[in-house]
């Protein structure tokens, strides 16, 4: 959470808000495109997706997420269809300890 202190004061607390509440509203749609997309073998569209995850993560500090998403985002380039699914999957347990930290935070529903 240290991070997140860090960037509020780089940018205020009504932005990053404001930044917390479009990756609450995001992170589940891009999750599950990934997945669907990395179930279907359109990796395509499980990069862009993941590309996204990683754009938003990196905003707010979530450097785990981050560094996972851009695995994700990496496999899918290398059309390394062997490892994006669980690579995909490690990503639900991150996004909603990030979403859970943000809620509380910045009181998001």
């Amino acid at each position: 959470m240290q991070l997140i202190v860090e960037r509020e004061a780089q940018l205020g607390v009504d932005t990053v808000a404001r930044m917390a509440k479009i990756f609450v509203e995001d992170s589940k749609t891009q999750l599950q495109t990934i997945s669907a997309a990395a179930a279907r073998q359109n990796l395509a569209t499980a990069r862009a997706a993941a590309h996204d995850l990683v754009t938003n993560a990196g905003s707010l500090c979530f450097v785990l997420l981050r560094e996972v998403a851009q695995d994700v985002e990496q496999a899918c380039i290398r059309n390394d269809h062997v490892n994006v699914v669980p690579l995909a999957k490690g990503l639900a347990p991150l996004v909603d300890i990030c979403v859970v930290q943000l809620r509380d935070r910045y009181k998001l529903t």
